[in-house]
């Protein structure tokens, strides 16, 4: 999970295998339009935990896929099916007028913690609604009800993203920081990013498909990916030519930060976003 704090700011996980949320958290609504800001937001949460955000300045980009970028990650990965892109196209163009903050990297166990023992919070998964645990990635696609948060059937450490948290969760989770952060701007506002704003942040300025250029083969150094390690466990698996170490998920900024100074856009987990 990704925090951001604006009017117009947002935040995005997603549900992906064992490793069911990242939160990315978004403040909109400060600076205003010609006032000067710094580049960078260190917030205290109280304790001695703290939550960076980044300033995303206002920009005109291609949210999206065109149909030739389709049809070269079809032939890229036997397997793939074209209606898995379904959600992409057209591309279009999309402009967003205000800047807003976004949180530097994923939310961590240790923020999320935080929020859970001051607030009292009971996550879904806790609770049993919804989703009924996480897939357990041990070769065979396991369910494992009890999977949450605090227990997502690998090691983690406060430094990992949250994982196994509901849209709800991530809600709950921005709706805290509005009240956690002592030293928030008047008339500004957290939430979790829209998918264009996300998209945005993500791409950072480039049109490529990925941070770093088109070919996937050389993300090495800069996302938590399928690769030799994962090969290890899962033989059957088709794995990007490095290894990071990294079986499950890393600790956030692990990699490489985008032009914009975000860490883990690429791989490691999913994230929610405000609309999903």
């Amino acid at each position: 999970m990704h925090a951001l704090p604006q009017e117009e700011a947002g935040m995005k996980a997603h549900w992906h295998g064992w490793a069911a949320l990242a939160l990315p958290a978004a403040l909109g609504g400060w600076p205003e339009a010609g006032e000067p800001a710094p580049k960078e937001r260190v917030v205290d949460l109280g304790g001695g935990m703290k939550m960076a955000f980044v300033l995303i300045p206002a920009g005109t980009f291609t949210m999206g896929s065109t149909e030739a970028d389709i049809k070269a990650v079809l032939g890229k990965w036997p397997g793939a099916k074209e209606e898995w892109f379904a959600d992409e196209k057209p591309a279009h163009k999309v402009t967003l007028s205000r800047t807003f903050w976004m949180g530097k990297h994923e939310v961590t166990v240790g923020q999320f913690r935080k929020f859970v023992e001051a607030a009292g919070y009971k996550t879904d998964a806790e609770k049993g609604t919804l989703f009924k645990g996480a897939i357990v990635a041990d070769g065979k696609g396991n369910l494992a009800e009890d999977a949450s948060w605090r227990n997502p059937y690998f090691k983690q450490t406060d430094e990992h993203p949250v994982v196994c948290v509901s849209w709800n969760d991530a809600r709950a989770f921005v709706d805290w920081l509005n009240v956690a952060d002592k030293a928030r701007p008047a008339g500004s506002t957290y939430r979790l990013p829209t998918e264009a704003e996300w998209e945005y942040a993500c791409r950072a300025g480039t049109a490529t498909w990925y941070q770093w250029g088109d070919d996937p083969d050389k993300g090495e150094g800069w996302c938590n990916a399928a690769d030799l390690t994962a090969k290890k466990t899962f033989p059957k698996w088709t794995v990007f030519n490095w290894d990071d170490g990294f079986l499950y998920t890393a600790p956030v900024s692990s990699f490489k930060a985008n032009a914009f100074g975000l860490h883990d856009l690429h791989g490691n987990i999913w994230e929610w976003c405000e609309d999903w």
